[in-house]
């Protein structure tokens, strides 16, 4: 069996994660956003296939990270994402 086959693009698996989710989608391939809410803190994350870059903002009470990172691929983004949301307090 092909786990593969059951990932799908980042913006359907990383608001799988989220509690609620304002706005995801993709352009064409080149960008790919997902925005929600995990408990009361707001996430926003950009993943940019063709760069393999991941840029995010995480902000709530008492709670702010904001960064961009170069990731190997889908799966180290999206596996750096959850690691993110499971950080919250």
């Amino acid at each position: 069996m092909n786990l593969l086959h059951f990932i799908g693009s980042f913006h359907v698996e990383i608001a799988k994660r989220l509690d609620a989710v304002e706005s995801a989608g993709e352009t064409n391939g080149y960008m790919e956003w997902v925005n929600g809410r995990v408990k009361n803190v707001e996430l926003y994350f950009l993943w940019f296939p063709k760069s393999r870059r991941l840029v995010y903002i995480i902000k709530g009470p008492g709670v702010r990270k904001e960064g961009e990172v170069e990731t190997k691929g889908l799966l180290d983004a999206i596996a750096y994402a959850e690691r993110l949301i499971q950080q919250i307090p």
